[in-house]
């Protein structure tokens, strides 16, 4: 399948606290008039003297502050302060011409050790995984110069904390913005030509509970901070692995979950071609010949390589509750996906809607490279949580006219299902007595 789309790390307490209580107060004090001044030009000239110093003697402690601990902070700490510097009334400290060494490049030396937990705190993943994913990246480049360790280290800083182009620019040696947002682009490239060759889903779920099942298909919303669409949409496969095996993004939010299904590339390897899934069938202890199939909710089509849960829990409760647990497979991958990389857990603004897509199949890529890679377990337990998908109902009409064109092949499908949920009665019947 192809996606289309050592020191401690614990958050520090500044002696400069009341520094940056006072930057915090004139950045409030200064939004609260930006309404009377927009442009906030004459600005400097509504503070007195006294406060100027004040101010201008908080910002040079705060600076200080992060010269001395910025390889320590974690990054939020560090970005926060950063973005309170920039904003305020004052002009910055004059540069010196002596060229100092970057963030990156002392933060490499500092965090030497394999297992300096900063690398998980920075980057997402451990030190040897970083410079694996480096040399997958810079494979076959004899037409190009090497990825410079630098991009990729500032494409995984944006993604992981929602960072700036603009602080990537001093932290990474990026000599302009500009600079810094083609390499971030150039790195997501890289990572779809040499990681997005997404492989075949198998059987890889419980055998006595889910018998030839090969994943799990489900749907997650991204929010845009638009007036005629609130957000965009990406459908996916997921293994019991929590590994993305299908992944279709950029579906407006105004459709229902089948319309999308069926106007996506899977559907048609399913339907068509009958090379998605494709594989022997198993044959269950009561005779029946089950193909392989991926699980969807009940928001979907019920088709032979679809299987989706009952509509009436009286006479299939086994059934459902066993899907219902393998559904929180894909949802509990988005998640990790939106935890790990902050950039998609944001509002993304309109005018850059067209990029949302192509940066969320980035993001689920490199969680799969991590999964891989055996780096996948530095999340937080109370980041993961799942987003309330339950407004993406289902389309009872269209599923109507779906039962009705397809005939045999709806009949076909409730066959399996019920093979499938007459066998787990069976085992679970079998491991009561």
């Amino acid at each position: 399948m192809v996606a289309t789309a050592g020191n401690s790390s614990a958050t520090m307490k500044s002696p400069a606290s009341g520094s940056r209580a006072l930057l915090a107060t004139v950045v409030n004090s200064k939004k609260r008039k930006s309404h009377r001044n927009p442009t906030h030009a004459p600005e400097k000239l509504l503070l007195s003297d006294p406060l100027l110093r004040r101010l201008s003697s908080a910002a040079a402690l705060t600076r200080s502050f992060l010269q001395t601990n910025d390889l320590f902070l974690p990054p939020n700490q560090s970005l926060r302060l950063e973005s309170l510097l920039s904003s305020l009334p004052i002009a910055p400290p004059h540069s010196t011409s002596t060229p100092t060494p970057t963030w990156f490049h002392r933060f490499v030396n500092s965090a030497a050790e394999n297992d300096d937990p900063r690398w998980h705190l920075c980057f997402r993943m451990s030190k040897p995984t970083f410079f694996k994913l480096l040399s997958i990246l810079s494979s076959d480049s004899s037409d190009s110069d090497p990825l410079p360790s630098s991009s990729l280290a500032a494409t995984i800083f944006r993604l992981a904390h929602n960072a700036s182009y603009g602080s990537l620019v001093p932290r990474f040696g990026f000599d302009s913005v500009s600079t810094a947002s083609r390499a971030f682009f150039a790195v997501c490239k890289l990572v779809h030509e040499k990681l997005g060759r997404l492989d075949d889903p198998k059987p890889d779920y419980s055998p006595r509970l889910l018998p030839n099942c090969c994943g799990v298909l489900g749907f997650e919303r991204f929010d845009v901070d638009g007036e005629l669409l609130e957000s965009l949409i990406v459908q996916a496969v997921v293994n019991s692995a929590g590994r993305f095996a299908d992944i279709s993004a950029g579906w407006p939010s105004t459709m229902k979950p089948e319309a999308i299904l069926r106007q996506t590339k899977l559907f048609s390897m399913a339907e068509e071609s009958r090379s998605f899934v494709n594989g022997a069938p198993c044959r269950l202890g009561n005779g029946v010949s089950v193909p392989r199939y991926v699980l969807g909710d009940s928001r979907l089509p019920l088709l032979p390589w679809l299987v989706t849960p009952y509509e009436e829990e009286e006479d299939s409760f086994e059934f459902n509750d066993v899907a219902r647990t393998a559904l929180r497979t894909v949802e509990i991958a988005f998640a990790k996906v939106r935890a790990r990389w902050r950039i998609l857990d944001r509002k993304w603004k309109p005018e850059m809607m067209e990029f949302l897509p192509f940066v969320v199949t980035t993001g689920c890529l490199l969680h799969n490279f991590l999964v891989d890679s055996g780096d996948n377990d530095d999340l937080q337990e109370e980041w993961v949580v799942g987003r309330d998908n339950s407004e993406m109902m289902k389309d009872e009409e269209f599923e109507e006219d779906a039962r009705r064109s397809e005939g045999e092949a709806y009949i076909e499908s409730s066959r399996i299902r019920d093979a499938i949920a007459e066998n787990l009665s069976r085992v679970t019947s079998s491991k009561l007595n």
